[in-house]
């Protein structure tokens, strides 16, 4: 190995490292900075469209991010008032959960030959050993509300102040690229194209599955037929650990309260058939290939999102490796890995996506030279 390779490798071994330090002891700002910036993305054609009218840039600001306050806190008002009535019913499911717990210890017991005494002294072995590490998680459930509390409060600012200032910003990028040609401009572009893609996108879905898992569980006749719904779209935005958690819900609910277990796997049918369409039509459709991401660097994603920033980082995982992706795709020396992570079959599409050209000139492609080919001679 030549002093050079091993020199760069070294180097690049370095910047990860680095990379990865940073955004562990800065999490918090991260996050913080991210999630505006998705948001500041996603709002920017209204903040636009509302400037087109005459009003300045911070009232356009102003009504756009408040406009995305307001569906934020409905989306909690109406998920909150659903789980309001479902602890309502908690003393029933109680009493339900009691009963098939009997039901089970009866069925053990003739089948296994294993005593109820047995069984319980088994079970209180169990609980408390889960009830140490689950207090431990619902510590650690309560600071992550609390810590998310905290940054719903800072994220409108940090968006308005985003849409705000968004010509230093432009002007900011111009003066990074050194030959003035807007390279880095437009690859902040070309970010902010995929983000509003991708974040349309998701949302469409989310509203698409919530009605589809709602229809079936209403079709079952299963109790919390809305929330239960709302529940299993809202978890699909975690890949892959999302889905399962969101199929077992309705279906412990349909064992809670039904009286047969076939509406549970019935249950479970409508999260798979859900799930089917999605993968296969809807999201393909909406989201298209607006992130690109093979499902090996999906799942190395999520776990290094969820080891550096917890529930958040299973969260942003997705868009923030999309984002890598493109940074890959416009650097000629990382080229190669942006192939790497992204999916083969669209990654030709990718160079079609349409993207407007800022302060450089758009290439024409040179025609292809004609040659005259002589008629063949009359008979």
């Amino acid at each position: 190995m030549s002093n050079s390779l091993l020199q760069r490798y070294v180097l690049v071994l370095l910047a990860v490292v680095l990379s990865v330090v940073v955004l562990y002891f800065t999490r918090d700002l991260f996050i913080l900075l991210f999630v505006s910036g998705i948001f500041a993305f996603l709002l920017l054609p209204l903040c636009r469209a509302i400037e087109r009218t005459g009003a300045p840039r911070w009232l356009s600001a102003l009504l756009s991010c408040t406009l995305m306050v307001a569906t934020v806190f409905g989306l909690f008002w109406f998920l909150g008032w659903q789980y309001s009535r479902f602890g309502e019913d908690l003393p029933a499911l109680q009493r339900s959960i009691n009963d098939r717990f009997l039901d089970l210890q009866r069925y053990v017991q003739q089948q296994i030959h294993v005593s109820r005494r047995d069984q319980l002294e088994w079970m209180t072995k169990q609980m408390n050993g889960a009830a140490d590490s689950g207090g431990q998680v619902a510590v650690s459930i309560f600071s992550f509300t609390g810590a998310v509390l905290a940054k719903l409060v800072v994220i409108p600012v940090f968006t308005f102040l985003l849409l705000v200032l968004k010509d230093k910003f432009r002007t900011f990028f111009q003066q990074l690229s050194e030959d003035h040609s807007d390279t880095i401009l437009h690859l902040v572009v070309k970010i902010s194209v995929l983000s509003r893609k991708y974040l349309k996108g998701v949302l469409t879905v989310i509203v698409i599955l919530a009605v589809l898992n709602t229809t079936g569980f209403l079709i079952l006749g299963l109790k919390y037929a809305v929330l239960l719904g709302i529940t299993t779209a809202l978890l699909n935005i975690v890949p892959y650990v999302g889905v399962l958690i969101g199929s077992l819900l309705p279906a412990a609910i349909a064992l809670l309260t039904k009286d047969s277990a076939m509406y549970a796997v019935g249950a479970i049918g409508v999260c798979v058939f859900t799930q089917f369409l999605e993968n296969n039509f809807i999201t393909p459709k909406i989201v298209g290939s607006s992130v690109s991401i093979n499902p090996l660097a999906s799942i190395v994603a999520l776990l290094a999102g969820g080891m550096l920033w917890g529930v958040a980082g299973l969260i942003l995982a997705i868009p923030f490796t999309g984002m890598l992706k493109i940074l890959c795709d416009e650097v000629p020396g990382l080229k190669p890995w942006g192939f790497l992570i992204g999916e083969e079959r669209v990654y030709a599409q990718a160079e079609r996506i349409h993207i407007p050209f800022i302060g450089r000139k758009k290439e024409v492609p040179a025609k292809a030279p004609t040659t005259s080919v002589p008629k063949p001679p009359e008979p």
